[in-house]
């Protein structure tokens, strides 16, 4: 499966954007409040959809015929990568320091 580099490269661009939007907006409520945070994975999801639904990017549009479809699996992945750079970018590293 080969993907458009210029759709590959929104879809990149809304993970990164709605992992910040979550660290900057939402996670420090969840603190504050503290609320489980198993739920943050959920809200970046929400965010990716919204972002992919306005800009009707569609990264499967060669392989899935049905559009609503394919927004919403580009939205998972766009939800999902968050929560990847969330993990790779926000915890404390378990190193010795």
């Amino acid at each position: 499966m080969q993907f458009d580099t210029a759709i590959l490269g929104v879809v990149i661009g809304f993970m990164v954007l709605a992992n910040r939007l979550v660290a900057m907006l939402v996670l420090p409520l969840f603190e504050k409040f503290e609320l489980d945070k198993f739920w943050l994975m959920y809200v970046a999801w929400a965010f990716s959809g919204v972002l992919v639904a306005f800009s009707q990017v569609n990264l499967f549009a060669a392989y899935i015929p049905n559009a609503i479809v394919g927004l919403v699996l580009t939205a998972v992945v766009a939800g999902g990568g968050a929560n990847l750079l969330h993990d790779l970018t926000d915890k404390p590293s378990g190193g010795a320091g």
